[in-house]
């Protein structure tokens, strides 16, 4: 059977990174990218798929080389994938995600990025206290504030991802409303992978679950937008509304991540880990991607689970606790946040399908009143033309 084809890259700019989060899992490293370098691996990788590539542009933070980001973009988009016209209509072979940090923000750069259809991500744990918990200093969490807000007048639609541990996880409600407040609507949660989650600890997390979703249904009730990647995707799958996942995610598959002097890797968490290499770019042999075209749930057992459905547990963390990437994180780890999940959800889901019903209802009846003050509005015209 043929392999999958490579359609998505984790692209390191750099290995160096202007803040140090304790919970960080890349080790930072003096290794930059330049121009030319970047420019031989897009080409290695237009070799590899010359149809489509989404590529996202990775760190170590990637706007410590700006300017290099905005290059190979345009090298990729206007070199290599080049666009094209199908009956009239633009097709872009290419497609651009960028990860940072938020201490930088350049506005004629980011007007670029947006002309190029990036997305873009900006890691925030939440409120001052919660980032002081492992992100660094006061001042440091008001710059990247002031600049999200900045950003979200050139990027609406930019997201943040928020990484939650066992320190900080009985604030995850508030900084998931603090996020919000700031403009953002689409938020993404995460526990840290790596750490024990007890039963009290769970216990927390279910509690702060619960007042997430209260939080997503009063905004929704006043029409106000959000999405919480991990509540609305859940929500989504056990409605039927999308697929159960098999796979954990496409790492290694159609996935892989690359190091600025070519290394290849199976995604950006596992890089730098010499154990997880698949092979250099610029050797002539092909890189292995062995046991990761067979890594899904069901090789890993985890099919049998209730949550099996919505679980988005990581093979690369199980090796890093467990040293085996088909053993799950079950005692005391990160399935217990993916079952606690998918338990709550299921309970949620009837008053989540009536409040979609409202909704529907409601919309419903504001089209009827339009239409009937438009006729009403119509037959006033007919009656004073008649009468003129």
């Amino acid at each position: 059977m043929d392999e999958p084809k490579i359609t998505t890259i984790d692209f390191f700019m750099t290995e160096r990174c202007n803040m140090d989060c304790s919970y960080c899992f890349h080790p930072k490293k003096d290794s930059d990218l330049d121009l030319e370098q970047g420019k031989k691996i897009l080409d290695a990788m237009y070799e590899v798929n010359p149809d489509e590539m989404a590529i996202a542009f990775w760190g170590g933070e990637p706007l410590l080389l700006p300017q290099l980001v905005l290059d190979l973009a345009k090298y990729a988009r206007y070199e290599k994938w080049k666009d094209f016209e199908q009956d009239n209509i633009k097709v872009m072979r290419t497609k651009f995600h960028l990860v940072t940090n938020g201490t930088h923000f350049d506005e004629e750069l980011f007007k670029q990025f947006r002309e190029l259809d990036f997305t873009i991500q900006v890691s925030l744990d939440g409120d001052v206290n919660t980032h002081k918990e492992h992100r660094g200093s006061e001042e440091n969490h008001a710059k990247i504030c002031a600049n999200i807000k900045k950003m979200l007048l050139i990027f609406p639609d930019l997201s943040v991802r928020m990484t939650f541990t066992t320190k900080t996880v009985g604030r995850l409600a508030q900084n998931v409303q603090f996020i919000r407040d700031l403009g953002v609507v689409k938020i993404m949660y995460h526990a840290t992978m790596e750490e024990e989650w007890t039963d009290e600890l769970v216990s927390h997390f279910m509690h702060q679950l619960e007042n997430v979703f209260n939080y997503r249904r009063w905004l929704k009730k006043n029409d106000v937008a959000i999405e919480v990647a991990f509540v609305d995707k859940t929500l989504r799958i056990l409605n039927g509304e999308t697929g159960p996942e098999l796979e954990f995610c496409q790492a290694g598959k159609t996935y892989l991540a690359i190091l600025p002097n070519g290394d290849v890797y199976p995604c950006h968490r596992a890089a730098s880990n010499r154990v997880f290499k698949l092979g250099n770019l610029f050797n002539k042999r092909k890189f292995m991607r062995g046991i990761f075209l067979k890594l899904d749930k069901d090789y890993t057992g985890c099919s049998s689970c209730d949550a099996w459905k919505t679980c988005h547990s990581c093979p690369i963390t199980h090796y890093m606790v467990n040293k085996d990437l088909a053993l799950p994180l079950k005692e005391n780890g990160y399935c217990n946040i993916c079952k606690a999940e998918n338990y709550h959800t299921r309970e949620y889901l009837q008053t989540e399908l009536a409040d979609n019903n409202e909704r529907k209802i409601k919309n419903l009846s504001m089209v009827l009143v339009d239409v009937a003050e438009q006729n009403a509005e119509i037959l006033k015209l007919l009656k004073e033309n008649k009468n003129e």
